[in-house]
């Protein structure tokens, strides 16, 4: 972690891409834990996997066929073809699970000498017989009496065919996985191929959630027309509860008084790697976030962007203090669809800045508008958009009207929204950030 600098000492970043740097240069990536493999879905790798042998660990036959010597095609060609003598696959075993005779080579055992002048049954993933060059898959033959006849010209046949070679996925030693990745299924896969039970991942980051206002009520409640029912609390634990290597440890809500919310903010940095908290970041009278983040001990990293939902945003660092580490503090506005914005464009990729998440983790697929206007920003511009199949059958993207940032109504028929670059049209190709990520 670079040392924290005030604001005045920081180039101000004017991009959601230059505020996701700015913070990453400021805080510090959670610890680690060793976790069995079973409990690593979602979570994040904090250390490189190397393959401990070949992939594969032999040759292997990558076909349901024949092993085959390369001398013997032209015989396997004629009239009479070759005979069989062996049988390579499950359930030629007797009942202490070793192959039958030593002749016979079976999936799971070490492999056979071949026989000269002979082909051998064999199924994918069989150790190739010693001695076989080549295999003929079940298509290219016909059974004869007690032996098999390819029925294609030999010449067409090249020495190790359907054969895969001894480490040609990976060798000994290779990096399977790097530091950083999202362990997902097909990782869960290699860590258990190569021998890895015990996995060494960072840590869960911690999210305190501090929602502000005196306004806000519970959705459960019966709301006067000057209230307000929070929807913000819920759609930040459903946008960041998506995601393993989160863990939202409280959810707290605080009106619009400064000692309150410092001690609201006080007690969340005590169990949290990170505060989120929304609404009161502004420039009117109560909007007190920013000045109790600066009492508090917290150097503001920037506060405000060119973006639209979302422009008054802020983060913070309060350095460690004591046995406690760096606590980062990310004040998003008030309004709705800015919270949501705003947490799924930004604040999700500075937590996974602290979770050591790779930042190629987040990068956004690039994609048009069916419905593109004219309509430009001299910021960046997050426009909802829905998802429809057109009458071609393909899934596109369309524009929603909104009403703005407190358009909630409109959010709910959104899969996301695209972001516009300053000054840019909505034609072409945008950055599309779905909220189901």
């Amino acid at each position: 972690m670079n040392p924290i600098a005030t604001m005045s000492e920081m180039k101000q970043p004017t991009s959601p891409r230059e505020a996701i740097d700015a913070v990453r240069a400021q805080v510090q990536v959670v610890a680690t834990q060793t976790l069995p493999l079973a409990q690593c879905h979602g979570r994040v790798l904090a250390q490189a996997i190397h393959a401990d042998r070949d992939s594969p660990a032999l040759d292997v036959s990558a076909m349901d066929g024949f092993a085959v010597c390369m001398r013997d095609l032209s015989v396997m060609e004629s009239e009479n073809g070759l005979p069989v003598y062996a049988i390579v696959g499950d359930g030629d075993v007797d009942s202490g699970g070793t192959p039958k005779s030593k002749s016979e080579a079976i999936i799971g055992h070490a492999p056979v000498a071949m026989r000269v002048g002979h082909a051998v049954r064999i199924v994918t993933g069989a150790p190739i017989p010693i001695g076989a060059d080549v295999v003929v898959r079940h298509e290219d033959v016909v059974a004869t009496n007690g032996g098999v006849r390819l029925m294609m010209q030999a010449s067409n046949i090249k020495s190790g065919a359907n054969i895969r070679r001894r480490g040609e996925n990976a060798q000994c030693g290779h990096e399977i996985t790097r530091v950083g990745v999202v362990i997902g299924a097909a990782i869960i896969g290699a860590l258990a191929s190569f021998g890895v039970s015990q996995v060494v991942v960072h840590k869960r980051v911690r999210v305190a959630l501090v929602t502000t206002g005196d306004e806000l009520v519970d959705a459960q409640e019966q709301a006067q027309a000057w209230q307000v029912r929070d929807s913000n609390g819920p759609v930040l634990e459903s946008l960041l509860g998506a995601h393993a290597w989160i863990e939202i440890v409280s959810r707290t809500h605080a009106r619009d008084n400064a000692n309150e919310l410092a001690a609201t903010l006080t007690n969340a940095m005590e169990a949290a790697d990170a505060v989120i908290l929304t609404g009161g970041v502004s420039m009117g009278h109560k909007d007190f976030v920013p000045h109790v983040v600066t009492e508090l001990g917290a150097r503001t990293i920037f506060h405000k962007l060119p973006q639209r939902p979302g422009r008054p945003m802020l983060a913070a660092v309060r350095p460690a203090v004591g046995a406690t580490t760096p606590r980062m503090i990310l004040g998003l506005p008030g309004n709705p669809v800015s919270v949501m914005v705003t947490a799924r464009r930004l604040g999700i990729e500075m937590l996974g800045v602290l979770a050591g998440v790779g930042a190629g983790h987040f990068a956004a697929h690039a994609r048009e508008v069916s419905n593109p206007d004219n309509a430009t920003l001299p910021l960046w511009w997050h426009r909802l958009v829905g998802e429809r199949v057109n009458a071609n059958g393909n899934s596109e993207l369309y524009l929603l009207s909104s009403k703005g940032s407190g358009d909630i109504a409109a959010a709910a028929s959104s899969v996301g929204f695209v972001e516009v670059p300053p000054d840019q049209h909505t034609t072409g190709a945008h950055n599309f950030y779905a909220w189901m990520h």
